[in-house]
């Protein structure tokens, strides 16, 4: 018997029921990659380059909006789209995860 993996992505426009707080967007657009018989591994082997080609593409057809946002949202904004479509992400368990936020809420406030 021969059985194989698809990749399947669909997306596409959504939107929320009514939400009463500012935190969410009613209308978003979602990417839902679908693999059969697949693990966390291969998981993270199909969304690494599919962010960084997404990263790429906001700096090669976006720069201005881009650049907007640096001027007056977040000044690393461009410096982080290049880190993160230029380079191979480094990847962490779960539990390293945790102990790096952890880390971080010793030096910074979280919401």
């Amino acid at each position: 018997m021969f059985v194989r993996s698809v990749l399947c992505i669909p997306s596409g426009q959504h939107f929320r029921e009514h939400l009463h707080t500012s935190r969410h967007l009613v209308e978003f657009w979602m990417v839902e990659p679908e693999v059969a018989f697949t693990d966390i591994q291969d998981d993270m082997n199909c969304a690494e380059p599919y962010v960084r080609f997404l990263c790429q593409w906001l700096l090669d057809y976006c720069y201005d909006d881009m650049e907007f946002m640096t001027k007056f949202i977040d000044k690393t904004v461009l410096q982080r789209l290049e880190m993160v479509a230029k380079f191979k992400l480094h990847r962490v368990t779960y539990t390293e995860a945790v102990a790096i936020l952890e880390e971080a809420a010793k030096v910074m406030k979280f919401e």
